[in-house]
């Protein structure tokens, strides 16, 4: 029987306790009475049909033991995401040892596993920062959750869960990858370009994100996180390695054993330079669309010597933010590249 049984019957009691009026009432109250009965009877009648309703479309929240409720085998966070010096790991434990938790998880039942009652549809990392309060805490740290039925099927979940972390633009280029990678080896999805519809994003974004996440241990190990690792740099990357690959991972290994670790584009710029011998003509031009929300939000062309973004969801006055952005950016790394040089 499920925990949220136990909830419906609990109500269900408390009602039924409810205290019981001793004196009579007078003859002529009775029909009132009566009435007042039966609407409270329907009343309960109601709110058990609606609280089982919320139960059945995942809407009931639930507090649970975060030491009974595990991890999915989709999860689409990297490992370093619940270290205990990640920076936003340890923002997120300190907001729920403060205010406590304000957005509840969601999960779904499991059977036949003595050691968990639910399995994380999304919110892994409020999950994990929730176990670490509760080994913290006397008397233990509450888990918040809703109860997800709908949730059953291994697609519906890694989809929900990749909407829940799009929306926040939360997961890094590797971090998407590395998921888009395990649905299609467990067979969640068939080939990219149906992963790519089902998530509302063009084939090559699948296939730049997938780049990332495939790119030889040694160059991962380059970065000091290879979360840093942006989904552009993935193109010249893969190029590098294709044109001189030992030349490209014994840069890689150099850069690893460095100390202090350099940046992420710092990194990226020696890996894809290690891969070019000789001045390259002119390459074609190429253009990349960016899509929020499975709409078109920017076009990106790019040319040797030449850069240019076109906009479509956005008014013109946050058009000219984002130029002057842009063009601050640029001038400050051209002051760097030409320092540096000198």
């Amino acid at each position: 029987m499920s925990k949220t049984d136990d909830i419906h019957r609990a109500i269900l009691a408390k009602a039924a306790q409810a205290p019981i009026p001793r004196a009579a009432p007078a003859a002529g109250a009775r029909p009132y009475v009566a009435e007042a009965g039966q609407r409270l009877a329907e009343g309960l009648r109601e709110e058990n049909l609606r609280l089982k309703a919320e139960r059945a479309n995942g809407m009931l929240v639930l507090k649970l033991d975060p030491k009974r409720v595990r991890a999915t085998e989709f999860i689409n966070r990297d490992e370093r995401a619940f270290l205990e010096n990640d920076p936003k790991f340890i923002e997120l434990k300190a907001s729920l040892r403060a205010h406590g938790q304000e957005q509840p998880i969601r999960v779904r039942p499991v059977t036949g596993d003595p050691a968990a009652d639910f399995e994380i549809v999304s919110g892994h990392r409020r999950h994990r920062a929730s176990l670490a309060l509760d080994a913290e805490t006397e008397g233990g740290f509450p888990l918040y959750a809703l109860l997800d039925a709908k949730a059953s099927e291994s697609r519906d979940l890694v989809l929900k869960m990749y909407r829940e972390n799009e929306e926040r633009a939360d997961l890094s280029a590797f971090e998407k990858g590395s998921m888009f990678r395990q649905w299609l080896a467990s067979g969640v999805f068939a080939e990219h370009a149906e992963l790519a519809a089902a998530i509302g994003v063009s084939d090559a974004t699948v296939t730049k994100h997938l780049q990332i996440a495939e790119l030889p241990a040694a160059v991962l190990a380059a970065f000091a996180d290879p979360r840093d690792i942006a989904v552009r740099w993935s193109h010249d990357l893969v190029k590098a390695l294709k044109t001189h690959p030992a030349k490209v991972i014994e840069t890689a290994t150099r850069l690893a054993a460095a100390s202090p670790r350099p940046d992420a584009g710092a990194v990226a710029r020696e890996l894809i330079g290690s891969g070019e011998t000789t001045r390259e003509a002119p390459t074609a031009s190429r253009e990349q669309a960016v899509k929020i929300k499975g709409r078109v939000a920017l076009r990106m062309k790019r040319s040797d010597g030449r850069f240019t973004v076109k906009f479509y969801q956005l008014d013109k006055r946050a058009q000219r933010e984002i130029t002057e952005e842009v063009f601050e950016l640029a001038e400050r790394r051209v002051r760097e590249r030409l320092k540096g040089d000198s």
